[in-house]
């Protein structure tokens, strides 16, 4: 159960760490509370030719400042006004690439989490969208800007062994990108084949 390091999270390609990160673990430890999930479901974002990512063309507002930021910094937004998704910059610093974690297989803490989504944590809906699982873990816009690959923070990212092969993942477009234009076809969406707790996309096989 190693902390993955800063190092992991200075690549470039972020479609490739987006893949990788499918079997490692989120792992939140807010208030003493220790709850964790497999992540099983990421969408990769890149400044700045994606027309998707929020710092497209390089821009810089008090909001994407965290994305260009050193790889391994957790990056937190509100969408809609209510929900809290989170988010993995990477490359290095200067460079505005990060990966949306969509939903995680629920693992440790459970009854913390059925406590905090007010429902049975086995139900797909408790964990199965990217405002979802939010909130089962308590990740709000407190830990924005915090350090992921530090045992002091209230979150982190652990490689507990598990290995996902080429064949089980699946790809396809992201979600939500209808005014993103040619950038809303990109396949750069990545989840784990056959995973109850992922999205129901249109997707093909990774290949």
């Amino acid at each position: 159960m190693a902390i993955i390091p800063q190092s992991y999270y200075q690549s470039m390609d972020v479609l490739g760490l987006s893949k990788d990160l499918l079997g490692k673990y989120l792992v939140s430890n807010v208030g003493g509370k220790f709850t964790a999930g497999m992540i099983v479901e990421t969408e990769a974002y890149r400044a700045p030719d994606d027309k998707a990512c929020h710092a497209y063309a390089n821009k810089r507002t008090p909001r994407t400042e965290t994305m260009f930021a050193i790889g391994g910094t957790c990056y937190v937004y509100i969408c809609y006004g209510i929900h809290n998704l989170f988010n993995i910059v990477t490359a290095p610093e200067g460079i505005a690439h990060a990966i949306l974690v969509r939903a995680i297989d629920p693992s440790d803490g459970l009854d913390i989490m059925e406590k905090r989504r007010k429902m049975p944590i086995s139900k797909k809906a408790s964990c199965n969208g990217p405002g979802k699982f939010t909130r089962c873990m308590d990740i709000t816009k407190a830990q924005n800007g915090i350090d992921l690959s530090s045992k002091h923070s209230p979150l982190w990212i652990e490689d507990r062994g598990v290995k996902i092969a080429k064949k089980n993942i699946i790809k396809g477009p992201r979600v939500g990108m209808s005014t993103a234009e040619e950038c809303a076809h990109w396949p750069w969406r990545f989840r784990i084949k056959n995973n109850k707790w992922t999205s129901k996309p249109d997707l093909v096989k990774y290949k």
